[in-house]
């Protein structure tokens, strides 16, 4: 056994104890001499431990009086925690409870220094760990990913080919499909590409939701039918990654729901798996067998890990390649050592090189032993502990960090020193593990900081085995009996056993997908955490009170709990408490009580009441929403004695603020860890008032309320600290901003920006000097009539020479996405002084809607990926916006980068711009609801819309022709619709469209001539989802149809058709038949043809009431549908078989 594994967590509560002891309680004075042998022997079992850390721990007798002392410790521990509830509580004397005698007597009889010291040293084992998916060195594969991205591109056969790659743990599967998954060749063959990460639980309506992307409880049948509408028509990629369930049936169950939901060919599915076993189930034929890599590779591997972006010096060349070879060709191994190696001295080159052994095998083991001497060489004991701790997650989990700092804190991993608190250690940790490469994949969020990672698989089996005698899941056919003695348990069933309430105080970590543990909550005593996370449970036990050592409590997703019991005030250690997605109505009026919470998460109601004196909380760093009351104990001074607050909090009711100096009583300028603020005024309706609501606004409503008043000053004493990254401005109810606003002065890490339904403000405050600001949303500003010059804040704006000498500043120099909306009386939009302002060098997504009045806007976006107009009268803006001033060159506008342009409800505009078809990156173009748009204009010479791969041109209803050129140019269309366009009197020829073979949906129709709908029908042969929309004098179909046999999918839309032609059994292939306004239509086709369409699984009628009558069971119509699986009418399931 290896002695750091025994000896990491006695050390850590020793060294916890050491702190305790010393510390001066309050309620034990009389135990000053006890206390003080009790440190002597902790400081004498410390030594001796950090002794057995270096020796090979083989005597049985030991190692039992190892795992002796750690009981003992936990014990005293426990002991130790009940004097500080105690303390808290200041109200019992516990005198003749204290035992810390105990490890005294207990390290004397087992003479633990001889014992230890006569243990024979030998060498630590070697382990390792892995940063392959995390890190971006990435060598030795370039010829896998090119076979097979050749390989995938080139399947057109089958409906699903099936690729899986074999290899041992850590050689770089993973990393492989990854890196053919987004590979710029396989982005281009599929229209989806979906990752599933499957590991041990090969669980088919699981797997199935995980691709549909969702985890709610819809029955299998309801998940096949949306994935079946995800996957129309589209050419997939599958990835199933870690696969080792080996059962044939599971597998032939999961790839026959594949074949059902797209029967489309072209598909591809990689597995990724270690066993042959598993390969040769999903492709008996055909597997990649990943080989180790070169020696060499793992030499750069190592280099770009240990040494970033520097040179090798010599002397570690000859020892860095002898670590290579030690790694055997895994890519895992080789990260991890690098990572551990970055920034130590030649020595601890040469040391790790002695330390590996020579006869090192390339298997999963010998990675392991590779993990392991990083662990072993970890800082120190508490970090061990806190690796250790992480086999709590299932495998492949997206651990959050907060959330594992705040578990550590629970367990005592973590201590707060004068200079630094848990949670700054337990960052520290993380960095550590990361870094390490223990965890890996983190993700950032908007402002930078690390939101989320995960472990490797192996790193996890290493984590596993290390607090394998401390862990244990109950599964499904586990019995009482079954269920050892451990530290952290977790259940999964809710008909899981009750635990012996001897096994229960022992527990420390419950973790319950199920209400059972709260029938004998009481005998869990000595919890540091309790998860009961969407457990289904109605109450919250009021035993949970009993709980006085508990941490960290986590009842959130209960939907069904509206009250908490009092009895939780008592939990006077809490540090961290979730209750989001509960149906709470109020928090217990004694919250204040838990004098030890740092981290509270809510989700309130509006009105919800906050506790009064929330300000005793003093240690709280974690309070998301504060709704500010007009009581005692509730107003916003309560914010200002909360010194540690840090992340984001919205301040609501501020309506009840009455001026600066009452407002200067929260300290916002004093808080320093704050990321997010938001500000609102109660009467926004928390910014869902109706659209209709705010575009009737105008300048009557200014000054509405003598109330007002307050505004601009309460938000003046509301100034935030400079290192604040995102505020949120809502309800404001004045004319002007303050001035810490208007020039968000000192805010200059601001990275995101939104002001919303501020009505009456009638300025928008500077912001182009703001270096890092990325997103900037403005809505509901119902007053404001001009973004003027100053919104550019161009004489705060950082500068850059030009190569004539002359100075150019950057106004928003970092902002990516702006959105701009219900601003009905906005109507110019001033360009930047472009001769000295470089403007919007980064902006890739513009969105202006519901401004119906704007006249004038820039025109200088580079970069620009995605633009929505929608509701804006003149067509002036977007001439200006997709082109440039000249209306000439789109380089100057953003026609070499824009990729989707959608313009919707622009009554005004009657022509688009001439430079349409010179957009070549344009993926996706929609022209919705322009009402009075007659003119697509398309001069020739022009480039093409070649990129583009959907076009929808809908109800414009005074458009009359399509230009020919446009849709030739068109050659990767693979989406088509064009309806409600009443007055296109004529289409353009199809014949000899390069896209006719790509186009996969069409939905078009609505002319004023059914004889445009049947010359379309000739040509679009390989459509798998039409939809054609008529007229109510249309009283048939196009005859063309019935030789569409790929169609799968057929929408008829208002068409004054009486009964469905027979020839419509011919189309083999159809699933879904959707009939929508059809008034007059009384009968399908015949049953024989009805017959014929033996892949029909869904019939759904809309608004064609004469037909809805005949399909009652006693009525003509049944025997034609009764075999259909599901028929729907009018949005309601009237049968499903």
């Amino acid at each position: 056994m290896d002695p750091v594994v025994l000896t990491a967590p006695i050390k850590v509560i020793v060294e916890k104890l050491l702190s305790i002891a010393t510390e001066e309680f309050n309620l034990v004075w009389g135990f000053k001499q006890d206390l003080a042998n009790l440190t002597d022997s902790l400081l004498s079992i410390k030594e001796v431990l950090e002794d057995a850390d270096m020796r090979q721990v083989n005597d049985g007798a030991l190692k039992r009086w190892l795992k002796k002392l750690e009981d003992v410790a936990y014990d005293a521990d426990n002991v130790l925690d009940e004097i500080k509830y105690e303390n808290l509580r200041r109200t019992v004397q516990i005198r003749n409870q204290m035992k810390p005698k105990r490890i005294n007597d207990e390290a004397d009889r087992r003479r633990f220094e001889r014992r230890v010291a006569e243990s024979a040293p030998s060498r630590p084992q070697v382990n390792e760990t892995d940063a392959i998916t995390a890190d971006p060195v990435f060598v030795g594969r370039q010829n896998d990913v090119s076979k097979f991205v050749k390989q995938i591109t080139g399947e057109i056969n089958n409906v699903f080919s099936v690729l899986p790659i074999v290899g041992m743990g850590g050689i770089g599967k993973t990393a492989l499909a990854r890196c053919i998954f987004n590979h710029p060749h396989t982005k281009t063959r599929f229209d989806e590409r979906i990752w599933v990460c499957v590991s041990d639980n090969f669980d088919v309506p699981t797997i199935l939701k995980r691709i549909l992307g969702t985890s709610h409880g819809d029955s299998r049948q309801a998940v096949m039918e949306k994935l079946r509408e995800k996957l129309k028509d589209k050419r997939c990629l599958l990835v199933l990654d870690d696969l080792w369930n080996d059962r044939r049936g599971d597998w032939e169950d999961l790839k026959n729901a594949l074949m059902g939901v797209s029967p489309n060919k072209g598909n591809v599915i990689i597995v990724t798996t270690r066993n042959e076993s598993v390969a040769s189930i999903v492709n008996p034929h055909n597997w990649y067998n990943l080989e180790k890599l070169s020696e060499d590779d793992c030499w750069s591997i190592i280099k770009a890990k240990a040494f970033v972006g520097g040179d090798v010096p010599e002397h570690f060349q000859s020892i860095g390649k002898a670590i290579a070879q030690q790694c055997r060709g895994s890519p895992l191994a080789s990260n991890m050592m690098g990572a551990f190696l970055r920034g130590k001295e030649i020595d601890d080159w040469e040391s790790i090189q002695e330390i590996g052994p020579s006869n090192i095998e390339g298997d999963e083991n010998s990675v392991v032993q590779v993990l392991k001497i990083s662990f072993d060489r970890l800082p120190s004991s508490s970090l061990k502990e806190c690796f250790a701790y992480c086999s709590i997650f299932p495998k492949d989990e997206v651990i959050r960090r907060e959330w594992l700092i705040q578990l550590w804190m629970a367990q005592g991993f973590l201590t707060d020193n004068q200079g630094s608190d848990m949670e700054t250690e337990g960052n520290k940790f993380f960095s550590i593990l990361l870094q390490s490469s223990f965890l890996q994949e983190p993700e950032n969020d908007k402002y930078g900081n690390i939101e989320c990672c995960k472990m490797h698989d192996l790193v996890h089996d290493l984590s596993c085995s290390i607090s394998k005698s401390k862990m244990f899941t109950i599964a499904k056919d586990h019995t009482r009996d079954d269920i050892p003695q451990v530290r952290h348990l977790t259940i999964l069933e809710e008909s899981a056993p009750e635990i012996t309430k001897e096994k229960a105080s022992y527990v420390r970590t419950l973790v319950s997908k199920s209400s059972v543990p709260c029938k004998n909550l009481p005998d869990f005593k000595h919890l540091r955490t309790l998860v009961l996370c969407d457990a289904e449970i109605e109450d919250c036990p009021t035993s949970i009170g009993n709980l006085i050592h508990l941490r960290c409590l986590d009842v959130s997703y209960n939907y069904d709990i509206t009250k908490l019991p009092g009895s939780i005030c008592k939990l006077y250690n809490l540090q961290t408490f979730n209750i989001i997605n509960c149906s709470l109505k109020q928090l217990p009026e004694k919250i204040q009580d838990l004098t030890s919470l740092r981290h509270l998460y809510f989700c309130p109601i509006e009105d919800f009441p906050m506790p009064p004196h929330i300000r005793r909380l003093s240690c709280l760093q974690t309070l998301q929403f504060f709704n500010v009351g007009d009581r005692e104990g509730c107003r916003i001074e309560e914010l200002g004695h909360l010194k540690n607050l840090g992340g984001q909090i919205k301040i609501r009711n501020l309506e009840l603020v009455n001026n600066e100096e009452e407002a200067k009583k929260a300290n916002l300028d004093g808080k320093t860890n704050l990321i997010k603020l938001k500000f609102c005024w109660s009467d926004t309706n928390d910014g869902n008032t109706s659209d209709e609501s705010v575009l009737k606004s105008d300048t009557s409503n200014k000054n509405v309320f003598e109330s007002n008043i307050h505004d601009e000053s309460v938000l003046k004493g509301l100034q935030p600290h400079p290192n604040l990254r995102c505020i949120v401005i809502e309800g404001f109810r004045c004319k002007n901003f303050p001035l810490w606003t208007m020039k968000m002065l000192k805010l200059d890490k601001l990275i995101k920006i939104v002001l919303r339904n501020c009505y009456n403000c009638e300025k928008i405050p500077m912001l182009g000097h703001l270096p890092l600001l990325k997103y900037l949303r403005l809505q509901g500003l119902t007053n404001v009539r001009s973004i003027g010059l100053s919104f550019y804040g161009a004489s705060n704006c950082s500068s850059t020479s030009r190569n004539d000498g002359q100075e150019t500043r950057v106004s928003f120099p970092s902002l990516k996405s702006l959105k701009i909306d219900k601003m009905p009386n906005l109507t110019e939009w001033a360009e930047a002084q472009t001769s000295v302002v470089q403007v919007f060098p980064c902006l890739e997504i513009l969105k202006i809607k519901n401004c119906s009045k704007l006249t004038t806007a820039p025109n200088r976006f580079l970069c620009l990926k995605e633009l929505h107009i929608d509701t804006m009268d003149s067509d002036l803006p977007l001439s200006n916006i997709i082109s440039s001033s000249n209306l000439t060159s789109l380089l100057r506008g953003c026609g070499a980068s824009l990729k989707q342009l959608l313009i919707s409800g622009s009554d005004e505009l009657r022509e688009l711009p001439d430079d349409l078809g010179s957009l070549e990156s344009l993926e996706a173009l929609v022209i919705n609801g322009c009402e009075n748009l007659q003119l697509i204009p398309y001069p020739s010479g022009q480039k093409g819309l070649s990129s583009l791969r959907s076009l929808e041109i809908s109800n414009c209803k005074r458009l009359s022709n399509l230009p020919s050129e446009m849709l030739e140019s068109c050659t990767s269309l693979q989406s088509l619709r064009v309806f409600g366009c009443e007055n296109l009197t004529s289409f353009p020829e199809l014949s000899g469209m390069v896209w006719l073979n790509s186009l996969r949906e069409l939905s078009i129709g609505g002319f004023s001539n059914s004889d445009t709908l049947e010359g379309i029908c000739r040509h679009i042969k390989s459509v798998q989802s039409l939809a054609l929309h008529g007229r109510a004098d249309w009283v048939s179909l196009p005859y063309q149809l019935q030789n569409l046999t790929s169609l799968k999918e057929l929408s008829l839309y208002d068409f004054g058709i009486e009964e469905l032609p027979d020839w419509l059994g011919n189309l083999s292939s159809l699933e879904t038949l959707y009939l929508w306004k059809c008034e007059k239509l009384r009968h399908l086709p015949s049953k024989e043809a009805m017959q014929r369409l033996t892949k029909l699984t869904s019939l759904d009628i809309l608004e064609s009431p004469l037909f809805e009558e005949q399909c009652r069971p006693d009525n003509s119509e049944w025997p034609k549908i009764s075999d259909i699986r599901e028929v729907w009418i009018n949005n309601r399931r009237i049968w499903s078989s």
